[in-house]
């Protein structure tokens, strides 16, 4: 058994006893970009069918996300009771987006007229969440108070896919608005404190994209976190640390938001040069996607797992190689280290569940550690912009 991969089993299966920038310390310091450890770190678990891909994990590491049903797709939960098919609002589809540490479920789920909303599942029951006066919603996620966040449509929109984010507390949502002039906006994520981050539009739409700007949700107001050249935040832990994308889809990069710096996340394949991050747990450790070769003529994407100094380790460097899975998304992780996202064998794809594979902590384990905690003090952080964004008040 390897002392790095050692060393990080007991770092990422034990959270309440190491601090949120130490978990990004230990990470960076322990997996250099490209390493494979000598034994598996993660067992992979397939919790769905064939056609299927995992979105979201809770601390129990119960996971959600969508399955292949018929000609589309319906939500669906797998946890200590197996998996459950969530079903719809009386439409074709559904898919699962977030869960809270409770068990309640968030997405969105066609109702009877073929309209897309936005749902909570709670004991056993599905309840459209309604609109801010248009015809579609989707949520995204739910905080441990049952605070839920996403877009909904107004029915004033210029464009009809231009939706606004909200936040649904004690039976009723409410829009939060966009930066000055935009036409949308969307809330990916919520911490235990209430603050929400996406995106939000702003000003006219120009030729050829609409840009977007990474912000945050607070107090009546809607504030850029730092310039980033159309950006979007898809994960918040409880010290405030974002991560998401930025740039355009053919040439976008992942960044995380920590200490009032943006840091590019880093790339498994710089040639193929596209990634994002996905989530970030309350170790600072980070996961989502980066583009790689996978034929002389053909790229794909790789499940990553990050340090807050941007270090990506491709996931499939941490399992058994003779498994034949291989890791393409990490959607989520929890403070256990427990990883929700899609991997595929044999040319079908299936939401899993990555867990730490036990392991004994072996003599000269902390000697590494100190030493790698050195190393990482010596090298130098890649900032990328630092907060000054602009803000907007409703």
């Amino acid at each position: 058994m390897s002392t790095g991969s050692t060393m990080l089993r007991a770092v990422l299966s034990k959270p309440s006893r190491v601090p949120s920038c130490l978990g990004g310390l230990l990470l960076a310091a322990l997996l250099p970009c490209g390493s494979a450890l000598a034994d598996p770190l993660y067992a992979v678990t397939a919790l769905a069918a064939a056609g299927s891909s995992g979105t979201g994990i809770n601390a129990a590491g119960a996971v959600v996300g969508q399955f292949a049903n018929g000609g589309g797709s319906h939500g669906f939960v797998y946890g200590a009771g197996g998996f459950l098919d969530l079903g719809t609002l009386g439409g074709a589809g559904s898919a699962a987006n977030g869960i809270n540490d409770h068990g309640a479920i968030v997405g969105w789920a066609d109702n009877g007229s073929g309209q897309r909303r936005a749902f909570l599942y709670d004991g056993g029951v599905m309840s459209d969440l309604g609109t801010l006066g248009g015809a579609g919603s989707t949520a995204w996620a739910i905080d441990n108070s049952g605070t839920i966040i996403g877009s909904a449509s107004t029915g004033q929109e210029e464009l009809p896919y231009f939706q606004q984010a909200f936040r649904y507390a004690g039976g009723s949502m409410q829009g939060l608005g966009t930066l000055s002039g935009g036409l949308g906006s969307t809330a990916y994520a919520i911490n235990a404190h209430g603050l929400i981050a996406g995106f939000s539009y702003e000003g006219p739409i120009t030729v050829p994209e609409y840009p977007s700007h990474a912000t945050t949700f607070a107090g009546g107001a809607v504030t850029e976190i730092a310039p980033l050249d159309n950006g979007l935040v898809f994960g918040i832990n409880d010290a405030g640390q974002m991560v998401g994308r930025y740039g355009f889809t053919t040439g976008s990069r992942g960044f995380v938001f920590a200490n009032g710096v943006a840091t590019e996340l880093g790339l498994l394949d710089p040639v193929f040069g596209s990634g994002q991050g996905t989530d970030i747990n309350n170790l600072g450790q980070i996961v989502g996607a980066s583009m790689v070769q996978i034929g002389e003529f053909q790229s794909g994407y790789h499940g990553v797992l990050y340090g807050l100094d941007g270090t990506p380790t491709d996931l499939n460097a941490l399992i058994d190689p003779a498994s034949g899975w291989e890791i393409v998304d990490a959607a989520s992780i929890n403070d256990a280290g427990q990883i929700a996202g899609t991997a595929c064998k044999g040319g079908e794809c299936f939401a899993v569940r990555l867990d730490l594979v036990p392991a004994v902590p072996e003599p000269g384990s902390w000697a590494m550690f100190a030493g790698g905690l050195l190393l990482f003090g010596m090298r130098g952080r890649r900032p990328v912009w630092r907060a000054g964004g602009r803000s907007q008040a409703r």
